[in-house]
């Protein structure tokens, strides 16, 4: 008895001290922390990451090529068949050609056809420098004609309209990445690749043309690419045809050829493109920089870039006449490279890919890495639904 007289005097004083406190004390007022625009990034981001398998992350660093029929005519309407492997190789990106290219409404049609077939929106590129190297001039489509780079005289302006004049037509067109500028120094006259497509012999003209040009493309909401890093202009080989080097050692390139690709490091360009070339004199494993770890850690830890880091075109001679498909992506992606280009043989590259992932050859780590910063640009385009 005495023990239930205890126990209800308690809770009549705790029922009595808990109306008291409903009384006096205020209801404080909720706090909205609101997330800043990179946090909402990472979040949409790690969102789509988190639902994503091995194949589909692979299939986001290849972007291919799609340039003809089987009847050899121009590929200008999306067929079954490449809109088939759009899909099945879950693919991050295709780089059109003059032969994809015809009329205005046709390019929009297959671009938006292409962007149709594949399971996440595509980056979608295309080498537009002007000059010697424009796919637009194959085309009807309206445009404005561009000089070669050698020939703007270091004019930053011009460049820069340039620039603004390219992105205007790609980004109607919908294709949002160009490979532009050539941030290359033309310092070897013997040098047949680049020639008239540098903006000049000196670092520092290179460099204040290459960022101006960028500066005109990305206005009009089309990403720029600087190439081909470690610097294509003292060569004495085309890497299309075999293995380009540069014989240089590294205070030399940190010196001249690095400059422009620093320059454009530090403005943030949302692509750097990687030359089939070695360095003798500053990498020790003999391998072309788009397959060297030693000089995809000079563009990451020298220059502090932090984008996105895409090979030159895999089919090339540089690559294909020494290294097999799968082993030439395998090796691309284990060094560093977020975007392999134009694989020869898509099915050997996307599947050797997916089976040195299975074995831990390549860890998932070392994909998610790649992955976050591709999808990191499609969401600042505007390319990921939350």
């Amino acid at each position: 008895m005495k023990k239930s007289m205890t126990f209800l005097l308690a809770a009549a004083v705790a029922m009595f001290a808990g109306c008291g406190q409903e009384e006096t004390v205020e209801k404080q007022p909720e706090v909205t922390v609101e997330k800043t625009a990179e946090e909402l990034k990472e979040d949409a981001v790690a969102e789509k990451m988190e639902h994503m398998t091995v194949e589909e992350k692979v299939g986001q660093m290849l972007m291919m090529d799609f340039r003809k029929n089987p009847d050899d005519s121009g590929m200008t309407v999306l067929s079954e068949d490449v809109a088939k492997k759009i899909a099945d190789y879950h693919l991050g990106g295709v780089i059109l050609f003059a032969e994809n290219l015809d009329t205005a409404e046709q390019t929009k049609k297959l671009v938006a056809d292409m962007q149709k077939a594949a399971d996440m929106p595509l980056l979608i590129g295309i080498d537009e420098e002007g000059g010697m190297v424009s796919r637009l001039d194959k085309s009807q489509i309206p445009h404005t004609s561009i000089p070669n780079a050698k020939d703007m005289n270091g004019d930053t302006a011009q460049a820069e309209t340039a620039g603004k004049e390219i992105g205007s037509v790609l980004s109607e067109l919908g294709i949002n990445v160009d490979f532009a500028p050539i941030a290359d120094i033309h310092t070897n006259p013997e040098n047949t690749v680049i020639g008239d497509r540098a903006y000049g012999t000196d670092a520092q003209t290179v460099a204040d043309m290459a960022s101006a040009f960028a500066k005109g493309l990305e206005s009009e909401g089309v990403s720029a690419t600087a190439k081909h890093f470690p610097g294509h202009g003292d060569t004495g080989t085309d890497s299309h045809d075999g293995m380009a080097v540069s014989e240089h050692d590294l205070q030399r390139l940190q010196e001249v050829e690095f400059v422009p690709f620093h320059r454009l490091a530090d403005e943030g360009i949302d692509l750097m493109m990687v030359g089939h070339i070695t360095m003798p004199n500053v990498t020790d494993d003999g391998l072309p920089a788009s397959l060297s770890k030693e000089a995809i850690d000079l563009l990451r830890d020298e220059l502090d870039y932090d984008g996105i880091v895409i090979t030159d075109a895999m089919n090339m001679g540089a690559i294909v006449d020494y290294y097999p498909d799968g082993e030439a992506a395998v090796k691309a992606v284990e060094a560093g490279v977020d975007i392999v280009l134009m694989p020869a043989d898509l099915d050997d590259a996307y599947n050797s890919l997916c089976e040195a992932v299975q074995t831990g050859e390549i860890s998932e780590n070392r994909l998610d890495e790649s992955v976050e910063r591709i999808l990191s640009l499609k969401y600042d385009k505007g390319m990921l639904v939350p």
